[in-house]
């Protein structure tokens, strides 16, 4: 599954680089910087003293069509949240370790985010305007950060930080 999902990206991010990406936002409001992990605390308020020691937290919430997700996580006190509006979007996080955070924000059709993390206090976030976006973070070791904002249509981005 991960090896046609890196292909699925690998010819996303191709196309992107051949065609024309445009830079205009379709929602000015959203070109301000972003604090994924405070946004994500108000949408889905889980207080850190409502949890038990070492538990993991997902969270999904989709609105539209045709849109998937997948989240695993491997470890402990990981935290994991993805928001969807629109179609036929996806995104897939995977985490192993202790203490990591990733979360995804998508508004339009078609955007694709993959986050992947092995370690111990990793922190990824993928931000999302538009249509046909493509953004993979993958960090494998410790304490690494990283944030993709793709604003406006057929945007790619890929992190990769550590080794594997």
């Amino acid at each position: 599954m991960k090896k046609t999902m890196l292909i699925f990206v690998l010819a996303l991010l191709t196309a992107g680089l051949l065609t024309s990406a445009s830079a205009s936002a379709q929602h000015p409001e959203f070109m301000q910087p972003v604090d994924l992990e405070a946004w994500f605390g108000v949408l889905f308020p889980a207080s850190e003293e409502d949890l038990e020691p070492y538990v993991n937290l997902a969270y999904i919430h989709q609105e539209g069509n045709d849109n998937s997700s997948e989240q695993i996580q491997q470890g402990e006190d990981n935290r994991a949240y993805i928001y969807q509006n629109g179609d036929s979007n996806i995104v897939q996080q995977w985490q192993s370790g202790v203490g990591n955070w990733a979360g995804a924000y998508q508004l339009g059709n078609r955007n694709l985010a993959v986050s992947d993390q092995m370690g111990a206090g990793n922190w990824a976030g993928i931000y999302q305007v538009g249509d046909a976006n493509a953004a993979r973070i993958q960090q494998s070791g410790n304490n690494f950060s990283a944030f993709i904002t793709q604003i406006g249509n057929s945007n790619s981005a890929v992190i990769v930080q550590g080794t594997r």
